[in-house]
């Protein structure tokens, strides 16, 4: 009786898998994403979600625009930086799609994070410039690789899929609240396309957060997933762990008493790299209506005091017990800070991580707050060139065209310009509707 149960039960998990079309590798042991209670900024229901609501708002897109239109500094000089890059011209040639990705021993995933690049650098291109050869750009890269891609595999697959994940979602979710696509494959009784993909192969296999830094990027890929997919349940699960998982949340990149890094004793690429991804799953959780920026009396704006200060050429307090859940992985616990990736600027011949400018416009700009390493971090990169055209999409960049405020405010969106649903936009432009015909 025993074996027949379990006959059974596999049964059944195949016909689930298979239920979800053409997607291959299934995480289907995951199992069911855990309920949370009690969380600030919880949503209560579907309807609770702004779109978009990713790292950008509607309102926050207009800044943009309006900023680029008004000849307004600095995103005047950051788009014209923009604009010119390779990966926001609508001739990009696409360099997908692949069924399968690989990240790990196997490494294939190259083409679809340079595609994934196109797909959103081309997509704010649309939005500022209404410029239809953009929106074709972006809209089929996301459907060509949104109807091919089957599996994700590999041992490094929860990078791929909260970095090239999220600035996917990012794309999408700008071209389908703002600009009106309906992804190929749609369809009421079960889609083929971007969503159902997102789903599968980004969200579900993004559910067991690890530690430190790696557990952060799954923390803000979940959060753009749910927010896109409008997922109550995954949306507050990953909410919970920003701010209670003690491994991959705040509390576990950042010592809330020094500022000091999970990561400081291993490198410092990844410290501040934690930080900026800190910081974006931040931005998600602030367009869906919820500061988390201030949480721990700005404890993010205390690592990136810290870090800043390091890797600016200062001594540091080190606490050699705070360091990173599971460091024996990578050869911690550690002694001391380290000296690895140390620096800021320039680091032989490329730019260290362009993280800066999102913490500096959030705390020092927005909230007025002193920031003096913060404020230094940011004047030495911009003076070794700035943030702009990179490789890999460890971070958007672009920070002065994406992140800038004009100055001290509160800046809160207008939620009643989204209309939930999909589809063409809505009378006046206040969101979109779902006209199509059933």
């Amino acid at each position: 009786m025993k074996w027949v149960k379990i006959a059974i039960a596999l049964t059944l998990s195949a016909k689930t898998v298979i239920a979800t079309g053409p997607l291959n590798g299934l995480p289907v042991l995951n199992g069911p994403i855990p309920t949370v209670n009690n969380v600030n900024g919880m949503k209560k229901r579907v309807g609770d979600f702004v779109h978009p609501g990713l790292w950008h708002t509607h309102d926050d897109l207009e800044r943009i625009r309006n900023g680029v239109n008004n000849n307004q500094d600095p995103w005047k000089t950051a788009f014209q930086n923009f604009s010119t890059d390779s990966y926001s011209q609508a001739s990009y040639v696409m360099q997908g799609p692949k069924q399968i990705l690989c990240r790990g021993s196997c490494s294939n995933y190259t083409s679809f994070a340079n595609d994934v690049r196109a797909a959103y650098q081309n997509a704010l291109m649309w939005y500022i410039t209404r410029n239809q050869s953009h929106w074709d750009r972006s809209t089929t890269i996301l459907d060509a690789w949104g109807t091919n891609l089957t599996s994700i595999i590999g041992t490094d697959t929860s990078l791929m899929v909260g970095l090239d994940g999220d600035m996917f979602a990012n794309a999408a979710e700008i071209m389908r609240w703002e600009g009106g696509w309906v992804e190929k494959g749609a369809r009421a009784s079960g889609g083929s396309g971007f969503s159902n993909q997102l789903y599968w192969l980004f969200a579900r296999q993004s559910i067991i957060i690890g530690q430190a830094n790696y557990g952060m990027v799954s923390i803000k890929g979940l959060l753009s997933f749910a927010v896109y997919l409008d997922d109550v349940t995954m949306y507050n699960y990953a909410l919970n762990a920003y701010q209670n998982d003690i491994c991959g949340g705040i509390y576990g990149n950042i010592d809330e008493h020094s500022g000091q890094s999970s990561e400081t004793g291993r490198d410092q690429g990844h410290a501040v790299n934690g930080l900026a991804w800190t910081a974006l799953a931040a931005r998600i959780i602030q367009s869906q209506g919820t500061d988390v920026y201030s949480i721990g009396n700005n404890m993010l704006l205390k690592g990136a005091e810290y870090s800043a200060k390091y890797n600016l050429g200062n001594d540091v307090p080190y606490d050699p017990k705070f360091y990173r859940c599971e460091a024996i992985l990578i050869n911690g616990p550690w002694s001391a800070p380290s000296n690895i990736s140390r620096g800021l600027g320039t680091s032989g011949t490329s730019l260290t991580p362009p993280v800066w400018d999102i913490l500096y416009y959030q705390y020092v700009v927005k909230r007025g707050l002193s920031a003096p390493w913060t404020t230094k971090a940011k004047q030495t990169y911009d003076a070794a060139g700035g943030e702009g055209h990179v490789t890999g999409n460890d971070q958007p960049s672009w920070g002065d065209l994406l992140w800038s405020y004009p100055g001290k405010g509160s800046f809160k969106n207008n939620d009643d310009r989204t209309i939930w649903g999909g589809g063409m936009i809505g009378p006046n432009g206040i969101g979109m509707l779902n006209y199509a015909s059933p």
